[in-house]
């Protein structure tokens, strides 16, 4: 693990003078992430974490961060977003990936949470909208989905089947059965999933839907996940480039139309 945090960071040899800027303690970037950093941001992709209540969806947005596994089970209250930064194989290309964990239907705080003096009146609290589901379109330029149920709880897979044909076409999905690690109590079998998705009746030209499994517990799934992250990357990555074709395009056009203008200037006449 040493070895390769050093390899990360990038070793001096000893005879090398440090550098003075560089604060005790730490060691200077090498050149290969210098590069890749310098480039800054290519790409933002951002990643949907959907299912039901106590499914792992808090849990593997921690771990996509690359958190610890806790055992405690605390409900999130609303959505929480956060940012990881994800590159496609061994390019240099940075990719700035926002990871949604959605709350379908979150609890709003109460107004009028603060401090109250003991003769003041108890004013009637409010309860303020929770960031949830039914507030924001949280598949509005959404890359890709994440849908989890749990193998172990039928109803949970019951949400997959209302809620995955709701995922737009052309957005790319894995569902995840999660709790792995607790197969031998197991009501949902792989067979039942992929029958479904296989079911469903999508237009030519969608994009895929995969089926996986994991466990949050020990990490099992997780490898299998960054390799999905391609898929919604390659896609955002060809939409790109097809925007800046589009623009080459007209970015010609408008220098053939210059040019047959510049052709009628006194600029372009010899006599003159």
């Amino acid at each position: 693990m040493f070895s390769a945090l050093k390899k990360l960071v990038g070793s001096e040899p000893a005879a090398q003078v440090k550098d003075k800027n560089i604060p005790a303690g730490l060691q200077s970037m090498n050149q290969s992430l210098q590069r890749r950093f310098a480039k800054g941001v290519q790409y933002n992709m951002k990643i949907v974490i959907r299912g039901d209540r106590n499914t792992g969806k808090s849990t593997l947005w921690h771990r996509l961060q690359g958190k610890k596994f806790q055992e405690e089970y605390i409900p999130t209250q609303e959505i929480q977003v956060t940012s990881i930064h994800w590159n496609y194989k061994t390019t240099d290309d940075v990719v700035k990936v926002e990871v949604w964990d959605v709350v379908d239907k979150g609890k709003g705080k109460k107004r009028g949470e603060t401090l109250k003096l003991e003769n003041e009146p108890q004013e009637q609290t409010e309860s303020e909208l929770a960031l949830d589901a039914e507030f924001l379109d949280v598949y509005k330029n959404c890359n890709g989905v994440i849908m989890m149920f749990d193998i172990t709880k039928q109803w949970t897979y019951n949400y997959i089947l209302r809620e995955l044909p709701k995922v737009p076409t052309h957005v790319p999905v894995c569902v995840l059965g999660n709790y792995r690690d607790m197969g031998e109590h197991r009501v949902v079998l792989p067979d039942d999933i992929r029958d479904f998705i296989a079911g469903l009746n999508r237009p030519l030209g969608s994009s895929y839907i995969h089926y996986a499994e994991s466990s949050m517990k020990n990490g099992f799934g997780l490898k299998y996940l960054h390799r999905f992250f391609n898929i919604p990357f390659l896609q955002l990555q060809r939409e790109t480039l097809l925007r800046q074709l589009e623009t080459n395009q007209l970015d010609i056009d408008a220098t053939l139309e210059e040019l047959t203008v510049q052709q009628e200037t006194e600029d372009q006449n010899y006599e003159m």
